[in-house]
């Protein structure tokens, strides 16, 4: 009995040493802002690179690449620290109403994608521009063409709108070499048990709409902290369960997604109903098992 007992504890010992060797399951992408900033004036004062490389390292573990979304306030250093880390980055170009800002914008995205190819695997000119009001679609397409001629990189170049977006301006799918499709449930109201069900048809409307041209889900994801939006529940439960459910979908389907997003993002909040969104605390650990 004792030398039984004993086999027993050996192979409960060696599979927990087993599990802990085992790296972390990696997603294909993450919304990347940084962390531990509370209020955008925070952002504003700039990120040092040294926050940066501390964020990156605590989820590279976890993550094939990120998705960024501006060039300022010291993020336009991301790129050569993903290289370090060896992240692939979607790089985001941002555009909003000031057109003096946007060109100052436009020149440092052009000049960082010639110096940084190896590590960019596609570029975003514009996030959202359109749904905001920002700027008309066809304001957004002249971007994207204008910085793919001027960088003549070969990777693709699109821009990233909420799914109902390009159905309403093709100009902004003809324009692009993929479709950025932001695909949220929870924001159309589905209870997670039908939430990937329900993006699943989203994206099928978009590859039927635009069928010459890969579609990608830019974003998705399921807010931790919330308003409740008709069967819509924001909870950690629902945040995980969702999660865990789109990830195996994509690699069934074999979708090219990122994932909103790797920290909770406060200073945004009040322009998204008080959503958090973030899967990693601000000291990098994930708040569940993948």
């Amino acid at each position: 009995m004792r030398r039984l007992l004993t086999i027993i504890w050996f192979c409960v010992f060696a599979a927990a040493l087993a599990a802990a060797a085992t790296p972390p399951r990696k997603v294909m992408s993450l919304s990347y802002n940084p962390s531990g900033l509370a209020t955008f004036a925070a952002l504003e004062k700039g990120v040092s690179e040294e926050h940066l490389r501390t964020d990156l390292k605590r989820i590279a573990p976890y993550t094939l690449g990120i998705r960024t979304y501006s060039l300022e306030y010291g993020l336009d250093r991301i790129p050569a620290i993903a290289r370090e880390l060896g992240l692939k980055v979607s790089l985001g170009i941002q555009l909003g109403k000031d057109p003096a800002r946007n060109a100052a914008e436009v020149k440092r995205g052009i000049a960082l994608i010639k110096a940084n190819t190896d590590v960019l695997d596609r570029v975003y000119v514009g996030n959202e521009a359109v749904l905001r009001g920002d700027l008309p679609a066809a304001e957004v397409a002249r971007f994207i063409t204008q910085v793919r001629a001027a960088t003549g990189a070969k990777i693709p170049f699109g821009t990233a709108e909420p799914w109902h977006v390009f159905l309403k301006y093709p100009e902004l799918g003809s324009a692009s070499d993929f479709i950025g499709a932001h695909l949220f449930p929870s924001h159309d109201g589905l209870p997670t048990e039908a939430a990937v069900d329900y993006l699943d048809q989203r994206f099928t409307e978009l590859a039927r709409t635009f069928p010459s041209k890969p579609v990608v889900i830019a974003e998705t994801g399921w807010q931790h902290t919330g308003m409740r939006h008709q069967a819509s529940v924001p909870s950690d439960k629902a945040q995980a369960d969702y999660t865990r459910t789109f990830i195996a979908r994509a690699a069934a389907k074999g979708y090219v997604y990122n994932l909103v997003e790797a920290y909770d993002q406060p200073w945004k909040a009040p322009e998204d109903n008080s959503a958090l969104w973030g899967i990693f605390t601000d000291a990098g650990k994930p708040k569940f098992d993948f």
